[in-house]
């Protein structure tokens, strides 16, 4: 489907230059860039790992690639900006009403929290700072990105010593504008908070589409995140693979929800 801007005149978002979010042969999707450092474990899980909102499965997935439930921090989303400081006591909890975690690494402590949210047609985003040893998760739907929950995580790592200059994004599926239809008013909304940025409003005809990815962008673009440090793989769209990925918007089945996470190797 060929989309077209809306009409706003303002300049275009910075190419994001390193897309290198992959498919792995465990039917893991993770970003290259971060498996430069054996110390992290990260991904997006696929439908053949289960739905992750199904404890079962989701505690099935996390033994077979070696991973403790006792260390994974979960959310329950409700769609906002609020951001939870992970400590070590929160491993094995569900923290409420939530849509980000951030965590500094303790030394000392030979396992770390693993940090996790859900989604199925959301923005999992993960971020980390190697320069300080922190880490975050965000769920990032169309409300959260609306009322700029990149730029909250932003300031979180800030507040525990990062600089925006070291913090590396990996963006994962989510829906894309291809099949994010929109109302007109959810559209000019997205035209009021992120103005003058390219590739987020699309018009087609009379019907409006969203990225929100792209918004997502814009958000760490103007919070300082090098474009450069931001991971994204533009053909990842929950929507559109419906073998790989749960859709709400697609629902042709039981709805379900993959996972994105991070954390530190445990450390013998």
């Amino acid at each position: 489907m060929s989309l077209e801007r809306s009409g706003n005149s303002g300049e275009a978002i910075e190419e994001v230059i390193s897309r290198m979010v992959q498919k792995t042969t465990n039917g893991l999707y993770q970003s290259s860039a971060l498996l430069q450092d054996g110390g992290i474990t990260h991904g997006f899980t696929s439908k053949m790992h289960g739905s992750m909102i199904n404890e079962l499965q989701r505690n099935a997935f996390l033994d077979r690639v070696g991973l403790q439930s006792h260390a994974l921090v979960w959310a329950e989303q409700n769609h906002g900006t609020t951001i939870h400081i992970v400590t070590p006591e929160d491993m094995g909890k569900t923290i409420a009403d939530v849509d980000g975690f951030v965590y500094k690494k303790r030394s000392g402590i030979e396992e770390q929290p693993i940090l996790a949210v859900h989604v199925g047609d959301c923005v999992p985003l993960l971020f980390i700072d190697q320069t300080k040893d922190i880490i975050g998760v965000a769920h990032a739907g169309w409300k959260g990105t609306k009322d700029h929950i990149a730029r909250s995580m932003v300031r979180s790592f800030l507040r525990l010593g990062s600089d925006p200059k070291h913090i590396m994004v990996v963006i994962g599926p989510y829906i894309h504008a291809c099949c994010y239809a929109v109302t007109e008013e959810r559209a000019m909304t997205f035209e009021r908070e992120f103005p003058g940025s390219r590739g987020i409003v699309n018009r087609f005809g009379t019907f409006w589409y969203i990225d929100i990815g792209n918004a997502v962008i814009a958000d760490l673009r103007s919070a300082g995140v090098l474009s450069t440090h931001i991971d994204k793989n533009d053909q990842l769209c929950t929507k559109c693979h419906d073998l790989e990925f749960y859709s709400f918007r697609r629902k042709t089945e039981g709805f379900g929800e993959i996972m994105g996470y991070i954390g530190y190797t445990k450390q013998i």
